[in-house]
Order: C-alpha cells, then structure tokens, then sequence
C-alpha cells in the first residue's frame, strides 16, 4: 500500500521526453535516475534496501543488453518472474483460492488430490447396445 504523505513524481511532458531523448541523451538518463532515487528515498526504511537491490538488477540487465528492446524483454522476464514467485508463496501460505489447495504454477510436482468413484448404471440394454455396433 502506498503512503499517503508520498510525493508523487511529475514528469515532463512527453514532447520533453523525447526532446531529451534524442538531443541529450545524458540528461534524459540523469532525470530518470532522479525520479528513481526520490521514489526510493520515499519508500518506507523497511524496503528501500530491496528496492534498491532490484534496481541494481534492473540497471545490470540495461548495460548489459544489446539493445532497448532486447533490455525491456528481459526486465519484463523479471518481472513475471517475480509474480510467479509471488502467487506461488500465496498459494503456499493459503491467501488466494481461500485455503483451498492448489497445484503451483511452475514444474513443481502438484498436490495429491482424491476424488470419490462414483458408480454409473447403464441404462440401456444389453442387447439394444449389441445391436448398434
């Protein structure tokens, strides 16, 4: 949940961005790590070390790829990564699906389940099932 004392950040508007973006591509890069550092900054003490772990990740996963395309797939990756991990430990702790169990969305080996057989009667025939074969 999100303070409520959280300044929100305003960004320029988008013909700025892109102004920034291809004259001066420094500046551009400086207000983003800014905005990052504020947003950081104003996040409660208890996680601004995990987010700055992730956004250590995140600036890795950008120098280290070979393009902006090919980076925001992989932080993307990161991400539904995360959620996956995520809805696993809910399922696991019994928040979603109220308690009920439920198989995990990974490779994991799934929960056993058990089912009651029922006993189904035929109601035709013998003879009249013999005759339509």
């Amino acid at each position: 949940m999100m303070s409520e004392n959280r300044p929100v950040a305003i960004l320029p508007p988008h013909d700025e961005l892109a102004r920034l973006a291809s004259e001066d591509p420094e500046a551009l890069e400086a207000l983003r790590s800014e905005l990052i550092e504020r947003y950081i900054a104003g996040a409660p003490e208890g996680v601004q070390l995990r987010l700055r772990q992730l956004q250590f990740r995140i600036d890795g996963i950008r120098k280290t790829s070979s393009s902006p395309l090919v980076a925001s797939q992989r932080i993307h990756a990161l991400m539904w990564e995360s959620f996956v991990q995520l809805k696993e430990e809910l399922h696991r702790i019994g928040l979603l699906n109220r308690g009920k169990a439920s198989p995990p969305a990974t490779g994991r080996a799934s929960p056993k389940r058990s089912a009651a057989v029922i006993s189904l009667t035929i109601r035709r025939s013998e003879t009249s099932m013999s005759s339509r074969r």
